[in-house]
């Protein structure tokens, strides 16, 4: 019987060199018949480095799909399998099969369980950013099929903190049906953190934040700088005043949720003018702390945009502090820096960027 070559392909690493080796495998070649015969697709080939120690490291590629590098980014975002599962619409038992899979095919640890939740390891970390940019080039893909296929139609993810969401987005949406009106629009409102993350690994296609410490890789585009203000129940403190470190730390602190860019420049602000209150109150809704100053719980610092009204009509007043500066902060429009806008994230973006330009009043609320 005849016999044919195959060739198959090895990377050997023989010190700081990289060769190709070809290996000769002998292989039978069937009868022939009054079919044509053609070879069946060969599996996807398993680059084999070998290092200067001898050990085989390999990484089956093959294994590495799309809903288990999600999976992995769920975990570190929610710090929970259970709630990556859930997030990634599969069982907790399957998203623990998919995470050992996973685990099994790069080769090394990259989860680590513990009572309260689990966490990324080094080499998790490093697969995790590694797999934003890769589920970024799919979903790039895909908005560009979608945009060729139905260009009229799709939906935005649009993640907003607190007061972009209530104050910016609402006079952008009657425009924006307008000129995408078969597309719909879905709003998530997160702390300013979270917002830069999910956009950053793609979870939202675009983002309007306040300013954070956060190293995510986005690209931030400023919108308007946004003023924040010292709020306290009527008849507490004067109104208008400033008041002194001693009056201060009487008085019960209102706080939002970690990762709010509100809380982060409050606390910043108070920390360099040295005013420490009596106590820390966290809140997760921006409306909550706004009826809980109005009730006597304590005092707070918002966006000026969000409390003039409450203050005008006498629910509660302003205050300043001694010597420090007025709290001014950023609020920022969010794009992914590892893939292109969706069309029609892009037209939103257009939006917010000529409002800004034009002085309409998402401008406007900065001044005065």
């Amino acid at each position: 019987m005849l016999r044919r070559r195959r060739i198959v392909h090895r990377w050997v690493r023989a010190g700081d060199q990289r060769e190709v080796r070809e290996t000769p495998l002998e292989a039978p070649i069937p009868p022939a018949s009054g079919t044509e015969l053609h070879d069946a697709p060969a599996s996807p080939p398993r680059l084999t480095a070998v290092n200067g120690s001898g050990m085989a490291d390999r990484m089956q590629v093959e294994n590495v799909h799309p809903i288990r590098l999600r999976l992995l980014l769920e975990i570190d975002r929610t710090g929970s399998i259970s709630a990556a599962a859930e997030r990634c619409g599969i069982g907790q038992p399957s998203a623990s099969t998919h995470l050992r899979t996973l685990e099994t095919a790069i080769g090394q640890r990259l989860v680590i369980r513990n009572g309260r939740g689990s966490s990324l390891t080094a080499a998790g970390k490093i697969v995790a950013w590694h797999a934003a940019k890769i589920l970024a080039t799919l979903n790039s893909m895909r908005w560009a099929l979608d945009a060729r296929s139905a260009p009229s139609s799709g939906e935005l993810l649009l993640a907003a903190s607190h007061t972009p969401s209530l104050i910016l987005v609402p006079p952008m949406l009657c425009a924006f049906s307008e000129r995408f009106p078969g597309v719909s629009l879905k709003v998530r409102t997160l702390p300013s953190e979270m917002v830069v993350r999910e956009v950053a690994r793609g979870a939202a296609d675009m983002g309007i934040a306040g300013e954070v410490a956060c190293t995510e890789p986005v690209l931030r585009h400023q919108l308007l700088i946004d003023e924040l203000v010292g709020i306290a129940p009527a008849g507490l403190l004067g109104s208008g005043r400033s008041v002194s470190r001693g009056e201060f730390a009487r008085h019960s602190l209102l706080l939002g949720p970690e990762g709010s860019s509100t809380r982060m420049v409050t606390e910043r602000h108070l920390a360099r003018a040295e005013y420490r209150p009596g106590r820390i109150w966290a809140f997760d809704s921006g409306e909550a702390i706004k009826r809980a100053v109005a009730a006597g719980l304590g005092v707070s610092f918002m966006s000026r945009s969000l409390v003039d009204e409450a203050i005008q009509q006498g629910e509660m007043v302003r205050f300043g502090i001694s010597g420090g500066e007025r709290m001014m902060r950023p609020i920022y429009a969010l794009q992914p820096n590892l893939a292109e806008l969706t069309p029609h994230a892009a037209g939103f973006m257009t939006m917010l960027m000529n409002a800004h330009r034009n002085g309409t009043p998402a401008k406007q609320l900065a001044e005065g």
